[in-house]
């Protein structure tokens, strides 16, 4: 630019700019062929981009066990292109592992090994060892469920080495368990030791391509400059497609926050995975061997593969166990992948890990309490009640996603309590969705339907005399646990009908309002506020209680009976599942 020209000459004058300039461009130009150019460009493109979005990231970012998840939150969530820069860093750090393993899976092909090239070959390997470890340190920073339970799975795994394996998991925790030091240690490791050890190797190896090509003979064709529109083009794309994936994903993942109180599906990350396949060969103290001796001797044999190769004509021979290496290693993290998909447990548990992840995030943004995201999360009733049942009521009931249907052995909570509930349930009160895997079978009669066992001779009278007598029964016990009328045709003259017939017949069996239980079985639930808020709250603490089953509920005999929470949660706790369960059971319907 014409207007500018007095301004670079001044600059030239005092820095010597344009000489330099020119220099660098008509440099000569290394990287090898030009597969090793494209990759070598790839991953100094993602260098440059993991630089960058990771230092507008540090300005944003608390490394505390309180503020972590929160400021990464916060990024991830409500600042303005906080996702993207997140996003784009995050997938640059996927695509530098990528890239280094196949950088050097090419040098190996190509014996880029080879005298001179030894110390540039195990630069390389180097490049790969240190992108994984930022892998390893930046997957914990979130401080989310996904970043914590990894470490802590690999933290087992170094501590089964013999002698310093105590020492170096304590290290890498910070403590006895993972908390605020070894968040501390990862942080100072991923922010400033790697990179200046990633850039250091970078830097090392381009000196010693540079020296090699001017001793070589013929000397290396082609200048920087002239490899400068390729190289900015190959950038470029490589910008675009992080770009893409970013957009597509929405930035990076990011789960609930890190509980270890927790029942976490803990997976590694994904480049670590034919680790955590190999633990399944191994057991007990060989698993330390198993997942540490094997890598470690596929590593050494790639680092000694200037020494192996000794240009006596066995490529095949020295390449095979390099492919066994990559090709292993990615059958390896397949089958484990291919085994979680197929395992109900851990599909189960991933899905809940999901919905935790989703309603943590829809909770941050109204702003997470001085006191961190997960005293955030476990004050919230929905995901804290969520968390109550499923710890302490779906290995017996089912409600919702919650529970297993084939290993159930109480009634189901979904529709629990509503008018359809109640009629399909005074019907047939053995269904398996009922009472007819507990301990209840067999007690309670249908109200309109003749027994199995009664002899077809044999005179019975129904408690209900039409389906409209049932239908005003379930009306008014759904009343009773809501604080309006659950059905729009109930209305006070039907609830008064259904009310009659339970005070008339219900209570030969049930109390109801304290009286009742005419033939003094003291079993059959008191009918009052039947699944109110108050009377599920009674059950959860004391099913023994006057209020709900009492005293037989927890009779020996009952097999299988629900057993009291009271000496096992807090009277908080007891609230919170109540309201859960309550709140719930209404929004889920009856299963056919």
């Amino acid at each position: 630019m014409p207007g500018l020209r007095p301004l670079e000459d001044w600059f030239d004058e005092r820095t010597g700019w344009r000489a330099a300039v020119r220099a660098w461009v008509n440099h000569p130009a290394v990287g090898g062929g030009p597969w090793a150019r494209a990759i070598g460009s790839a991953v100094a493109t993602c260098v440059g981009i993991l630089g960058l979005t990771g230092v507008v990231l540090m300005t944003g970012y608390s490394p505390s066990p309180q503020g972590a998840w929160a400021s990464v939150a916060f990024a991830q969530l409500v600042q303005d292109g906080g996702w993207l820069v997140r996003g784009m860093h995050y997938w640059a750090a996927q695509a530098l592992m990528v890239l280094a393993a196949l950088h050097v899976l090419h040098g190996a092909f190509v014996a880029a090994y080879r005298k001179p090239g030894e110390i540039g070959w195990w630069l390389t390997l180097a490049v790969l060892g240190v992108a994984m470890a930022q892998g390893i340190t930046g997957g914990l920073l979130p401080w989310d469920q996904r970043g914590w339970w990894a470490r802590v799975v690999e933290g087992n795994i170094v501590g089964l080495a013999p002698v310093v394996g105590g020492w170096l998991q304590q290290m890498m925790s910070g403590g006895p368990e993972l908390g605020a030091l070894g968040l501390a240690r990862a942080y100072a490791l991923h922010v400033l030791v790697l990179p200046i050890v990633l850039v250091g190797v970078l830097w090392a190896r381009r000196a010693l391509a540079l020296r090699v090509a001017a001793s070589s003979a013929p000397p290396a064709t082609g200048t920087v400059g002239s490899r400068l529109a390729s190289g900015l083009l190959l950038a470029a794309a490589v910008v675009l497609v992080l770009f893409a994936i970013t957009r597509a994903t929405h930035g990076a993942p990011l789960d609930a926050p890190a509980d270890p109180l927790s029942d976490y599906p803990a997976r590694p990350e994904w480049f670590l995975m034919p680790m955590f396949a190999l633990r399944k060969f191994f057991h007990g103290a060989m698993e330390f061997w198993g997942t540490s001796l094997v890598p470690g001797l596929a590593a050494g044999y790639l680092a000694l593969l200037p020494f192996v190769d000794r240009r006596d004509g066995r490529r095949a021979a020295v390449l095979l166990p390099v492919v066994g290496i990559f090709g292993g290693a990615i059958a390896l993290a397949l089958v484990a992948m291919r085994h979680d998909a197929r395992d109900t447990g851990y599909v189960k548990a991933r899905a809940k890990a999901d919905v935790q992840a989703l309603a943590a995030a829809k909770l941050s943004v109204d702003g997470v309490p001085p006191g961190g995201a997960l005293e955030m999360v476990r004050r919230d009733p929905e995901l804290h009640g969520r968390d109550l049942f499923d710890r302490h009521c779906a290995s017996c009931h089912v409600l919702g996603d919650l529970g297993d249907p084939e290993k159930a052995t109480a009634t189901d909570l979904d529709g629990w309590g509503t008018v359809a509930w109640l009629e399909a349930m005074m019907h047939d009160p053995d269904r398996p969705q009922f009472f007819g895997r507990g301990p209840y079978k067999g007690q309670m009669p249908s109200v309109d339907a003749r027994p199995k066992d009664k002899p077809p001779g044999e005179k019975w009278t129904p408690m209900v005399k039409s389906d409209a007598d049932r239908h005003a029964v379930a009306v008014f016990l759904a009343g009773q646990g809501e604080p309006k009328p659950a059905s729009p045709e109930a209305d006070d003259a039907l609830r008064a009908r259904g009310e009659k017939i339970v005070s008339d017949h219900c209570t030969a069996c049930h109390l109801y309002k304290g009286e009742g239980d005419d033939e003094g079985s003291k079993m059959a639930p008191e009918l009052s506020g039947y699944a109110s808020f108050a009377w599920i709250r009674t059950q959860v603490a004391n099913p023994a209680s006057a209020e709900t089953y009492r005293e037989k509920a927890l009779d020996e005999a009952m097999k299988r009976h629900m057993p009291r929470f009271d000496g096992d949660l807090s009277a908080a706790d007891i609230d919170v599942v109540a309201r859960w369960t309550h709140r719930h059971s209404r929004e889920t319907t009856l299963a056919p």
